[in-house]
């Protein structure tokens, strides 16, 4: 590598004239040549890998998205704070390439916090936390309606379009076992 720039002492000339390089200058514009091509690699990566994600929708995007794929169902992760095997998931099987593609292709996807304190509203229902009775958790109404009482996370619903539970899927599961369960 080159740098032919005398003003900002790349070069030097020597007693009979002849060009010479700077090598501390050179190894620094080498350096920083290293340094910006690293830079566009890690964007170019964090490009490619954000087009390598499940497109998770909140249920009020959901439910927009619904009108627009009247012919999708939904794919609900109803996941915890505290869930290690939700945070497995969405680190392993969630990142997936077939999974992502499946997933993004076949379904509208929803992720929702089973404990999530706020109100939320769906097809025209208003869903609550309700507080536990004798110490345990709290939920959200919505969690617990549509996994039929099954509060075990993480979790998985596939709602048809009419709000229909078409699968009910609890646990951690490697990509096989869920692709094998979605198809």
């Amino acid at each position: 590598m080159y740098c032919n720039v005398v003003e900002s002492g790349y070069e030097k000339i020597n007693a009979r004239g002849e060009i010479i390089c700077n090598l501390d200058v050179l190894n620094h514009c080498f350096k920083m040549k290293k340094q910006i091509f690293g830079v566009f690699l890690i964007i170019a990566l964090n490009l490619s890998a954000s087009a390598q994600d499940i497109h998770w929708l909140n249920l009020e995007q959901a439910e927009a998205e619904m009108k627009k794929h009247p012919d999708k169902p939904l794919f609900i992760d109803f996941y915890t704070s505290w869930c290690g095997w939700c945070k497995k998931m969405d680190a392993s099987t969630f990142k997936e390439a077939e999974v992502v593609q499946h997933i993004n292709d076949n379904y509208i996807p929803v992720k929702f916090d089973a404990e999530s304190r706020e109100e939320v509203k769906f097809r025209g229902k208003t869903y609550k936390y309700v507080r536990p009775q004798q110490g345990g958790r709290g939920v959200n109404s919505f969690a617990y309606f549509s996994l039929r009482g099954k509060l075990s996370y993480p979790a998985y619903a596939v709602i048809s379009h009419d709000g229909r539970l078409e699968r009910l899927l609890l646990g951690y599961m490697p990509k096989a076992q869920l692709l094998e369960n979605l198809l």
